[in-house]
């Protein structure tokens, strides 16, 4: 009787299965590929649609799921501003476009995802949060938010948010249950964002709970400094990610930490990364990835994407110009001719002296001599081309309205000489690849990038060339941004306010984007030579020095 009672009870009870992360050791790989972009402006491309764009990256996406069909797409922040058309369409061309990544309009797209960068909140007032909702509503794909908390409305609803507004996600792909999560710089200022929470233990929760939901690798998509990612890398130790995925700086990026990839391509679609995941059957993962550049037929552009995005062109440039009461080719008028390379890509205009940044900066210090102007300084952030204009190259007003995406209104400052050490201190902070990198006149500095530090700052006289004293009067010219902290962070130049603008210059608020129209113009038929001088002095530089934290990647 006992016998038979145990058999019974034996088999009522359930049988221990194993754990779902254990496998057979003779289970082969299961393997995710993913293609990431970041900080992409322009649905274009850049140099006259030739490199980049969103229709080639649409082209590598279909030739990626040829090889693998359940190919995860992921783009890691700033999509929305700045560009030329999103001062008109406040990124609505960027989410049309972007909606076509999986070759069909009027789709949600469950295998792409696309966290915040700073930069989709450029539009900060409260009254503007409908602008950036609207966007997300139309987005047919996922976006990964972990760490921006926004304000509630009455009935408790999240200013910004939806249905595709989460955390974090799992999808399957290839039998291989991927986690991924959001992370964006905090930003100051946004009124419609009641905070950006710690990085470090956002990501500690959200790593925790993909893992407990089931997740067998974490994909972190981050628009953070690369530090920061290193950083979180470093301190979450064996919890971190076991892949970043990330964007903010406009170069690409190769960095390790703890074991464990930091990955960025480079600003807008120039590059891609490829990565692939494989999760062997005792648990180890191996992260292989590649660069690919895209440009010309490499690959051919997508035709449904390029006829939705010269359509977006053409509507741009026929509303552009009548609302300057022009003619329809109003932006591609001749101005006049550049007999020197401008350097505008980024790389350089973010990381040394440029022809094009000491034309600049000597124009604004002209404009304000009248005043008494001694020197000038402009942040490269605020010089938007990312390309450079070959010699002999006939400029339009297209190349100013691509060059210019923000107003850039002057003011003339009355700061101490060691306010301009500070200035010059900080440009250095940054390097390389940082907005906050300035192009400059009426002084000059030493550069050190190994300790990111700026010396021997030099004030350019009719005399020559003198050390600054720290405390002597100086009259300064400098962008608004730089100096309005209701401007946005002006680029972490805290050492600048508006209590320091001369009230009495008659010429402060001059538009610079509208002065070197004029000044181009004037130039004709010879047109300008921008050429560098030796304001800023920096060492022969090994090629990717100081692009993860100081070591070469």
């Amino acid at each position: 009787m006992r016998s038979r009672l145990a058999l019974l009870l034996a088999l009522l009870t359930p049988f221990p299965c194993p754990a779902a992360e254990a496998q057979s050791p003779s289970a082969p790989p299961r393997t995710v590929t993913i293609l990431a972009i970041n900080d992409v402006y322009r649905i274009e491309g850049l140099e006259s649609g030739t490199v980049g764009g969103i229709a080639r990256v649409r082209a590598l996406r279909a030739e990626l799921e040829r090889e693998d069909p359940e190919l995860l797409v992921v783009h890691a922040g700033d999509l929305l501003f700045p560009s030329f058309a999103s001062r008109r369409y406040k990124g609505a061309q960027m989410v049309d476009v972007l909606n076509l990544l999986d070759g069909a309009a009027q789709r949600f797209d469950p295998r792409f995802f696309v966290t915040f960068g700073n930069h989709e909140f450029d539009l900060r007032r409260c009254d503007q949060a409908a602008d950036l909702g609207r966007r997300v509503a139309e987005a047919e794909f996922r976006w990964l938010s972990g760490n921006v908390v926004f304000v509630q409305t009455a009935d408790g609803r999240p200013l910004v948010g939806g249905d595709n507004v989460v955390p974090s996600a799992i999808v399957e792909a290839n039998g291989l249950k991927v986690g991924l999560f959001g992370l964006t710089i905090p930003t100051d200022g946004i009124q419609y964002v009641k905070e950006f929470r710690g990085p470090t233990a956002t990501a500690r929760e959200l790593i925790r709970s993909l893992r407990q939901r089931g997740a067998e690798v974490i994909i972190g998509v981050t628009h953070l400094e690369v530090g920061d990612d290193l950083d979180l890398l470093r301190d979450l130790g064996e919890e971190a990610p076991d892949l970043i995925l990330g964007g903010h700086e406009h170069e690409q990026r190769v960095c390790t930490a703890n074991g464990r990839k930091v990955i960025k391509a480079d600003a807008d679609a120039r590059t891609a990364t490829v990565a692939r995941l494989t999760r062997y059957a005792d648990g180890r993962i191996e992260v292989q990835h590649e660069i690919r550049p895209l440009s010309g037929s490499s690959p051919s552009p997508d035709p449904q994407v390029a006829e939705a995005v010269q359509a977006w062109q053409n509507r741009l440039a026929r509303e552009f110009c009548a609302a300057e009461g022009k003619g329809p080719d109003c932006l591609d008028q001749a101005l006049a001719p550049t007999t020197a390379l401008l350097e505008g890509e980024e790389t350089k205009i973010r990381s040394r002296e440029t022809g094009l940044g000491d034309y600049l900066a000597d124009l604004m210090r002209s404009e304000m001599a009248p005043c008494g102007a001694q020197v000038a300084f402009l942040n490269s952030g605020s010089l938007r081309l990312n390309q450079d204009v070959p010699a002999g190259t006939m400029l339009t007003r297209r190349h100013l309205e691509e060059l210019f995406q923000y107003e850039t209104k002057l003011l003339l400052l009355r700061i101490p000489g060691s306010t301009l050490i500070q200035v010059a201190q900080h440009a250095a902070r940054g390097w390389p690849g940082s907005g906050s990198w300035l192009q400059i006149s009426g002084f000059t500095f030493e550069h050190d990038p190994g300790g990111r530090t700026a010396k021997n700052v030099l004030l350019v006289t009719p005399e020559g060339r003198r050390p600054v004293r720290t405390d002597e009067e100086i009259l300064a010219v400098t962008n608004q941004f730089l100096v309005d902290p209701a401007q946005g962070d002006q680029d972490g130049y805290q050492m600048l306010g508006l209590a320091q603008v001369v009230g009495e210059c008659t010429v402060n608020g001059l538009d610079l984007k509208k002065r070197a129209l004029e000044a181009i113009a004037a130039s004709a038929p010879e047109g300008i030579a921008p050429a560098t001088d030796g304001r800023i002095l920096q060492p022969a530089l090994d090629e990717g020095a100081g692009r993860c934290g100081g070591t070469a990647y």
